[in-house]
């Protein structure tokens, strides 16, 4: 079983306003306007630099969703939380028609909007509030490196609460090959990430950690953060997504 959530819908409406932003991308909110996600909410994302229409930086990013999506599903098949589902939302690639004015061929990552925001931890090792969803996500992180043979680091971690689970949404991954995007901090990157961590409920004392130090070459921090500025973007003009 694939633990992911897609578009379902070819086209969207987009508002013109920015309604979030992180470190490497700009995020405008929409609703979809075909499919079975008709009139649901979705997000819009373009990449604050780099060229719109460069389709490397999304097959970039759709790759890391990919491996995402291996790791989620090899955690949940093994077990290590039970009754509840972490799942992925999966964007895909779409691009303005003609009649969004200036916007008009210009790409974006479409997804659906992700309701109760919060973050879990960072690529630096940074986790969120000590609770027992917040243990799973460090689990998580942990379990990437072991099952993918210490060559990847599953993080950043931030999504939202829903009744059944999590939803996840632009993660990060880290490599020993440093060759998976922007926020890839590659071997010194995973060693500041396994200084920071701590192992909780969900860990398993067998799983492998790099060899440690006991000092993080990298400074901490929060990460990607989605900053939410004062818009009002349920009032602003919109313009016209469609599948690519």
């Amino acid at each position: 079983m694939s633990h992911q959530r897609t578009n379902k819908s070819t086209t969207a409406d987009i508002f013109t306003s920015i309604f979030a932003s992180g470190t490497f991308k700009n995020v405008w909110a929409g609703h979809y306007t075909s499919g079975d996600r008709e009139g649901q909410p979705c997000v819009s994302k373009e990449f604050k630099s780099g060229s719109v229409y460069e389709i490397h930086y999304f097959s970039e990013e759709l790759e890391i969703i990919r491996r995402t999506q291996e790791i989620v599903d090899d955690f949940h098949t093994a077990g290590i939380i039970t009754g509840r589902e972490i799942i992925v939302n999966t964007p895909a690639i779409w691009t303005y028609v003609d009649s969004a004015g200036e916007k008009a061929g210009h790409k974006s990552l479409v997804e659906p909007m992700i309701e109760n925001f919060e973050k879990f931890n960072s690529n630096t090792g940074w986790t969120g509030q000590d609770t027992v969803w917040n243990d799973a996500m460090q689990a998580l992180s942990h379990f990437s490196y072991h099952a993918s043979g210490r060559r990847f680091l599953l993080c950043d971690l931030q999504g939202g609460c829903y009744s059944d689970g999590y939803i996840l949404s632009d993660p990060v991954i880290m490599s020993q090959a440093h060759d998976c995007g922007p926020a890839d901090l590659g071997n010194e990157g995973i060693k500041s990430f396994f200084e920071r961590h701590r192992c909780g409920q969900f860990c398993d004392r067998n799983w492998v950690k790099p060899a440690l130090t006991g000092r993080a070459s990298i400074p901490m921090r929060q990460g990607t953060t989605m900053e939410y500025p004062p818009t009002r973007h349920d009032r602003n003009p919109l313009s016209r997504l469609r599948e690519y």
